[in-house]
């Protein structure tokens, strides 16, 4: 991430956002991603939500109806 966000020191602004929220998005759809694979390996939404740092009702409204 240090990485990614010290490419963006010779942006502009705009670009800068830009990217941050493409990164934002790769996130989000990996996360996506993993949390569908753990449910299929048999992991519960609590544990789930602890892993992510979150409470099991929001993990479970924001992806229980994969």
């Amino acid at each position: 991430m240090k990485t990614l966000v010290g490419s963006m020191d010779g942006m502009g602004p705009a670009a800068a956002l830009n990217a941050v929220a493409e990164l934002q998005k790769e996130v989000n759809r990996t996360e996506s991603s993993l949390v569908r694979n753990a449910r299929q390996a048999g992991l519960s939404w609590e544990a789930i939500a602890v892993c992510l740092g979150v409470s099991k009702q929001a993990v479970h409204r924001k992806y229980g109806k994969q």
